[in-house]
């Protein structure tokens, strides 16, 4: 992966991939871009919205970065701005990054962006679309997974772990399963490597919550506590 930084005037910052982008533009990180050339092929809705793109034969998601909260409902996407390389988008690249080189299962970064004006900055990021996959949610309201596939999900966690890594928001929309049973784990906003050990279980209970919680909400979920223990047998490599 050949990373470049790119700034521009006006308060325009760039990273990116330039095997994977050519050179970056404003133009690049905006849904009506790419609607006006007709390449959006689906949107997720969450805090915001998740664009995904078909671009030169290439399948890419774009995701602007919104607050939440209540904090959230003054600022929405506005950020205080401390530096480039402290940013949102400029951090969740480099920790993509970091798991990769470690060949952990998450999107390949391909480029970020932040515009900075004054003490304020807004910023997108872009990776590569994980094709043929679904997140546990998706599933789960459909289907059951089995005991291996949870021990997957378990392992998924564990080598997140191994390498320090903390989820900020480890619920069951931010894990998915592709078409050959691979488990990913998506969306880094506010994760970061961490020392110790003591958050770990705050990670997995975090997990814990999503599924009880989805279980409440929806008449059809196809989860038990019995599933749990498989995911923590996947955790701990048994």
């Amino acid at each position: 992966m050949a990373i470049k930084r790119r700034d521009l005037g006006a308060g325009h910052h760039f990273l990116y991939n330039d095997i994977l982008m050519n050179e970056p533009t404003v133009e690049m990180f905006s849904r009506e871009f790419w609607q006006i050339h007709n390449k959006i092929t689906g949107m997720a809705k969450g805090r915001g919205t998740t664009v995904f793109i078909e671009h030169e034969q290439q399948n890419w998601v774009l995701r602007h970065f919104m607050r939440g909260g209540l904090v959230g409902k003054l600022l929405s996407d506005q950020y205080f701005f401390l530096g480039v390389k402290r940013s949102r988008p400029f951090e969740e690249f480099q920790l993509l990054r970091y798991m990769l080189a470690h060949k952990l299962n998450v999107p390949t970064p391909i480029g970020a962006y932040i515009h900075r004006h004054g003490f304020i900055y807004r910023g997108d990021l872009i990776t590569q679309n994980i094709p043929n996959s679904h997140d546990l949610h998706h599933i789960l309201t459909r289907r059951a997974l089995n005991p291996e596939q949870w021990r997957k999900v378990g392992q998924a966690m564990a080598d997140m772990h191994r390498c320090q890594v903390y989820h900020h928001d480890a619920n069951i929309r931010n894990i998915l399963m592709d078409d050959a049973e691979k488990v990913w784990i998506i969306d880094f906003d506010r994760c970061h490597k961490r020392r110790g050990h003591h958050w770990k279980k705050d990670n997995l209970a975090r997990l814990l919550r999503s599924l009880r919680k989805e279980q409440a909400n929806n008449p059809r979920f196809f989860w038990q506590n019995a599933d749990w223990q498989h995911c923590m047998d996947g955790y701990h490599g048994n």
